[in-house]
């Protein structure tokens, strides 16, 4: 993702709207919630910084799941109780298989996990039911991971791209696109 801002400018933003709370985390127990929320969010993602590989993923995953239950606090779109998010929702079976094979699952659609919750909060589609993703499909979307993979098979993964003005007649609408590596699933160099 790029941002135009600085992230230590995007963190001083959000520390300042825990003095004035976005939409329903303006008082009680949501703007504890959002306010607590933020502030471990930050703490966590500010020591994965410095963390050893080993202990890094706990820390993110800690710090994406507080920055959820901050998210979901100031929600305006969540009645009631709806907001307070009370698990996970997303957990992982069959350990008795390979290590890249493990499955990753969600809670069913419309349930008060944190995977579920904000999914459907951000509109953004889940998984659910008898569908399954294997470990190493997620695993493979993370960017630290391109030089680790869990299979010797085809991947998908994420692309490294830079974006610049060209000189063709429509510099505002061509974006020149340099790919730092190849995998079979894309072309050497293209414009879109």
């Amino acid at each position: 993702m790029y941002m135009e801002i600085d992230p230590l400018k995007a963190w001083e933003r959000l520390r300042a709207s825990r003095s004035s709370r976005p939409g329903k985390a303006s008082s009680g127990a949501r703007a504890k919630t959002y306010s607590t929320a933020l502030e471990q969010a930050q703490q966590m993602f500010r020591a994965a910084e410095v963390v050893g590989p080993q202990t890094r993923p706990l820390l993110v995953f800690y710090g994406l799941s507080q920055a959820g239950r901050a998210i979901a606090a100031a929600a305006t779109t969540l009645k009631g109780e709806e907001w307070n998010l009370v698990s996970y929702g997303i957990h992982a079976t069959g350990y008795h298989k390979d290590f890249a094979d493990i499955e990753i699952r969600t809670d069913p659609a419309g349930s008060a996990g944190s995977f579920v919750r904000l999914s459907e909060l951000l509109e953004s589609p889940i998984w659910c039911g008898d569908s399954v993703v294997p470990l190493n499909a997620v695993w493979d979307n993370i960017p630290a991971n391109l030089e680790y993979p869990l299979t010797a098979g085809e991947r998908l993964t994420p692309l490294y791209a830079s974006a610049g003005i060209g000189s063709q007649p429509h510099p505002l609408l061509t974006i020149e696109v340099a790919i730092s590596r190849t995998v079979s699933w894309t072309p050497e160099a293209g414009k879109r």
